[in-house]
């Protein structure tokens, strides 16, 4: 019964608790300073976190013919990237060893 539970809890983390509630977003953007976007150019990661909550990374690129854009066309925009799943903290690599300066 413990592995169905946990099973069902993996799932509700995926697609959404069954009671409807909102999951918790974190969100952080960048947009330039204008207020003219272009959404073509522009990019977002969803991140689905271990205790459910999203967090959601926005860089807007700046346009020369772009205009400014409603909330929810950006809603929309945000709604269409897959979330992906939370794969443990960053963890830069290691680089080389450099030989030292002659």
């Amino acid at each position: 019964m413990r592995a169905i539970a946990r099973r069902l809890r993996r799932l509700e983390d995926q697609l959404g608790g069954a009671d409807g509630k909102p999951r918790k977003t974190s969100r952080m953007m960048l947009r330039p300073t204008s207020g003219k976007v272009e959404l073509e150019n522009s990019t977002c990661r969803r991140t689905l976190c271990r205790d459910g909550t999203v967090m959601e990374n926005i860089v807007l690129a700046p346009g020369k013919n772009g205009r400014a854009i409603t909330d929810a066309e950006l809603e929309e925009w945000v709604a269409g990237f897959p979330l992906e799943p939370y794969n443990g903290p960053f963890r830069p690599t290691r680089l080389p060893r450099l030989p030292p300066p002659e």
